[in-house]
């Protein structure tokens, strides 16, 4: 397989959930909101902890931490990542802010949400995962 090095143009909002640092597209995160008690979803996998209602839009919140198999992480901070068919938050212990990404960019495991993570790549001295938004809302989409 071809190592795809990002585009040195393109930026990354960049944080944390825990320990595991993550990056997705600027140009996809929205903005970083604190959000409000939750609305939970009977039948919902763990990681989505449930839904709210931002400027007119339901958002489901996902929480990074039970996604990609490890512990969950208190917080009440998200980042929203839109894009055109819809919008989803993504729990954030801590966000850095907007910087490069360099590094490999292949998918960083072949099953389950591991396919639309990509690495491994760095953002300054912290080791990161890319997001794939599409990808990844395909993968919760399909009830995963």
């Amino acid at each position: 397989m071809a190592v795809h090095e990002p585009e040195a143009r393109q930026s990354y909002l960049v944080f944390a959930c825990g320990s595991s640092w993550y990056a997705v597209p600027a140009d996809s995160a929205a903005e970083v909101v604190t959000f409000p008690e939750l609305t939970r979803v009977p039948g919902a996998p763990a990681h989505l902890l449930g839904v709210f209602a931002h400027r007119g839009e339901v958002i489901p919140v996902v929480d990074m931490g039970l996604l990609v198999g490890g512990a969950s992480q208190s917080s009440r901070r998200a980042v929203l990542v839109r894009l055109p068919r819809g919008t989803l938050a993504l729990t954030a212990t801590t966000v850095a802010g907007v910087s490069p990404v360099t590094g490999a960019l292949e998918p960083l495991g072949s099953a389950g949400v591991q396919v639309h993570l990509r690495g491994p790549a760095k953002s300054g001295p912290r080791d990161v995962a890319v997001i794939d938004p599409e990808g990844l809302f395909d993968h919760l989409s399909q009830g995963a």
